[in-house]
C-alpha cells in the first residue's frame, strides 16, 4: 500500500526533495554572509550562552568584556585584593547585560564588579563604557581621563577622535569597534594583537 502510494505521486517526490535542497542552499548562503570578523568575536564571546537571547545590549556588553580580558593594565593598578570595576554610564540596559556576563567571572584573579555611573571621586574605573549622552559631555569625562589608566569605549560617534580608546559602530548590519593606539598607549594600556586584528585601527 505505501509503496502504491509513493510511485502514484512521483511529481510530488521529487518536488519535496527540490524543496529540501532549496532550504540547505538557503542555509549555506546565509551562513556565508556573517563576515570572518563577526565568527572570531563571537568565538571570543563565552560570556554569551547559547540559550541567551543576542539583544543589542548583550552583544555590546559581550564586546565590553572581551576587551577587559584582550587589555592588559599596569600592574600597580589593581591591587590584588581588589575587584575589576567596570562603569557603565547613560546606558542601563548594557550595565545590566554586562552584569549578567561578568557574573561570577574573573580577570587576571580580579573579581569584577559593574557601576552604573561616571568615575570620579568616590568610584575609581579601570573600564568605562559611556553612552547616551552627547561627543562633548564624553569628551569632557575621557578629558578627566587623560594619561589615567582607564579603558574608554563607547558607541558615540566621534568618540575616539576625542580621545576615547574604542568606539562601536555599525557597519552592513554588523556591530564593529575602532581603536585609537595612541589613546590606549597615553593610558598605559596594552591591547592584545588578537583584538586589534578585529578593530578599525586610528
Amino acid at each position: 500500500m505505501d509503496v502504491r502510494r509513493e510511485n502514484a505521486h512521483p511529481a510530488r517526490s521529487r518536488a519535496d526533495a527540490w524543496l529540501d535542497s532549496e532550504m540547505r542552499r538557503i542555509r549555506l548562503l546565509a551562513f556565508a554572509h556573517i563576515t570572518c570578523s563577526t565568527l572570531v568575536v563571537l568565538v571570543l564571546m563565552p560570556a554569551l550562552s547559547s540559550a541567551q537571547v543576542v539583544t543589542e545590549a548583550a552583544l555590546k556588553a559581550a564586546f565590553i568584556y572581551n576587551f577587559a580580558q584582550f587589555t592588559e593594565w599596569p600592574s600597580d593598578v589593581v591591587a590584588a585584593a581588589d575587584p575589576f570595576v567596570m562603569c557603565v554610564f547613560g546606558d542601563a540596559a548594557v550595565g545590566d547585560a554586562l552584569e549578567r556576563a561578568v557574573k561570577r567571572r574573573t580577570i587576571a584573579n580580579h573579581n569584577m564588579i559593574v557601576s552604573q555611573t561616571a568615575p570620579g571621586p568616590q568610584r575609581a574605573c579601570h573600564l568605562l563604557y559611556v553612552s547616551g549622552v552627547t561627543v562633548d559631555q564624553a569628551a569632557q569625562l575621557v578629558a578627566g581621563l587623560r594619561d589615567v589608566p582607564v579603558l574608554t569605549i563607547s558607541d558615540i560617534e566621534g568618540f575616539t577622535e576625542s580621545g576615547g580608546i574604542a568606539q562601536f559602530f555599525f557597519e552592513h548590519g554588523q556591530l564593529r569597534f575602532s581603536v585609537r593606539l595612541a589613546s590606549a598607549k597615553r593610558a598605559r594600556l596594552n591591547i592584545s594583537s588578537r583584538l586589534l586584528a578585529l578593530a578599525k585601527r586610528q
